[in-house]
């Protein structure tokens, strides 16, 4: 009767082997999806960034060229 009580150690470490195999390769995937999605929002903010320099450099010029042509009018 004591023989079924008890737990083989082998059979625990195996177990326990296991499940620390499982959160670990869970913990490394979640790891490189939190760094993937750190580079895609780098690179998105790096062509946002550029996109808004382009606008405001379009925009100067149209603003310049607006005022030209207003002297010009009057």
């Amino acid at each position: 009767m004591e023989n079924q009580r008890e737990v083989d150690i082998n059979v625990l470490v195996q177990i326990y082997n296991q499940r620390l195999s499982i959160l670990s390769n869970q913990n490394v995937l979640l790891e490189a999806k939190i760094q993937t999605q750190a580079q895609e929002f780098a690179e998105e903010r790096k062509k946002l960034i550029e996109q808004n320099i382009q606008l405001q450099k379009h925009y100067e010029k149209t603003q310049k060229e607006g005022k030209q042509e207003e002297a010009t009018v009057n």
